[in-house]
């Protein structure tokens, strides 16, 4: 089946992102009132799933949390900074230059979120700050699809804050779900995540799942499968899930990665498919 942009209207594309497994993601989602994201990024499975009652969708990345809320409330004066820009190498790097060296902004700064936007959607596999992509999808017709990211941002709450924050200032209650997608274990330099996890605070990330527990909430955690986090995470449901390689990379196209799936709720294997 051909997916529709309309099917998930993610604002970019983002590295490590779940646009293609948020099909099947969506599936095993519990009942839920409320639902936070506090590792948001490129918010696939949000883009994609009925919104709840109430969605709080959270990045400690100031310049994504800009970029959504420019989107949101700034809409106009963003989208007519990128009409006027082009798919061009030279922009592309002083753009990267530009932001890199001035993290002192406030939010929301319209021309500071289209020339991100810019870098994301020019970049190399889609990680901000690499190298130039020669094959990008840079179109006017991008501003007609924006649209229908904004529509379904309408009445979410969105933060810029540590996840450990986030969930200290909502108080958790039943029927809150959580889903995580968080800086992964292999990932150990600053390649892919502006912002890494030692092991330490993956660690601590399993107790912040211990108090979600204990609260009533249900969560998951979408990581790589290492024996590291299954000991961590022992105690909860672990399944797995295979998904095609669908990046930037032609060599690696077509091989099948495996993800960790990590709940406090069972997962009925009926809901998980291989492709």
């Amino acid at each position: 089946m051909t997916l529709r942009r309309s099917d998930c209207p993610s604002v970019i594309p983002y590295y490590g992102g779940k646009y293609e497994m948020s099909k099947r993601l969506i599936k095993m989602l519990p009942p839920h009132r409320r639902y936070f994201e506090p590792f948001f990024g490129g918010g696939s499975l949000y883009f994609r799933k009925p919104k709840s009652e109430w969605n709080v969708l959270n990045d400690i990345d100031s310049d994504l949390v800009n970029l959504y809320i420019c989107v949101a409330n700034e809409f106009d004066k963003f989208s007519k900074h990128v009409y006027w820009y082009v798919r061009s190498r030279e922009l592309y790097e002083t753009f990267v230059k530009e932001i890199k060296n001035n993290n002192e902004f406030a939010i929301p700064d319209p021309e500071r979120a289209s020339k991100y936007f810019f870098i994301v959607r020019n970049a190399f596999n889609n990680v901000a700050y690499g190298s130039f992509s020669k094959d990008c999808y840079w179109k006017t017709k991008m501003i007609d699809e924006l649209k229908m990211s904004r529509e379904k941002l309408n009445e979410a709450t969105i933060e810029n804050m540590d996840y450990r924050k986030l969930i200290d200032r909502y108080e958790v209650r039943e029927g809150d779900f959580f889903y995580f997608d968080p800086p992964y274990v292999i990932a150990d330099t600053k390649k892919y995540y502006r912002n890494n996890f030692t092991n330490e605070m993956h660690i601590e990330m399993s107790e912040y799942m211990d108090k979600i527990n204990s609260r009533g909430g249900t969560f998951m955690i979408s990581y790589d499968d290492i024996p590291y986090l299954r000991s961590i995470y022992s105690e909860y449901n672990l399944n797995t899930i295979d998904t095609l390689y669908l990046g930037s990379n032609v060599e690696k196209r077509s091989e099948v990665k495996t993800e960790l799936l990590i709940t406090n709720y069972e997962i009925q294997q009926s809901q998980i498919e291989i492709f």
